[in-house]
């Protein structure tokens, strides 16, 4: 009986993970040619983002660690976000860590908003 106790508790915790995800949550984001000014909590320089939804560039307010940003050039980038922990005030729910620059084509700092990529 003891053994049929484990067992059921065993496939009911095994059902419960199935579809959890219990690795890393990693995105492709697309950023932009320049830095902007840009005013969330207060006045800062953002990165744009493409956003390939809506097909247009938006504000990038967060950084992303380990991520040399060198103007006139669009990137493709895979990054790993890590959730931070609840609490703190005026910042963004995750925090951007590089993975890989999967690609880095270049492009006008002069032409705003950029071209699309």
């Amino acid at each position: 009986m003891q053994n049929t106790t484990k067992l059921i508790l065993t496939l009911l915790f095994l059902s419960l993970t199935i579809g959890c995800d219990w690795g890393e949550h990693t995105e492709i984001i697309i950023i932009g040619p320049y830095r902007t000014t840009c005013i969330g909590a207060f006045e800062q320089e953002c990165y744009l983002e493409y956003n390939e939804e809506r097909e247009r560039w938006e504000f990038f307010y967060d950084g992303i660690q380990g991520f040399d940003f060198e103007p006139g050039y669009i990137y493709r980038l895979k990054v790993r976000l890590e959730e931070r922990p609840e609490g703190i005030q005026d910042v963004g729910k995750y925090e951007y860590h590089l993975i890989e620059v999967l690609s880095k084509e270049e492009a006008s700092v002069d032409e705003r908003p950029p071209r699309k990529p």
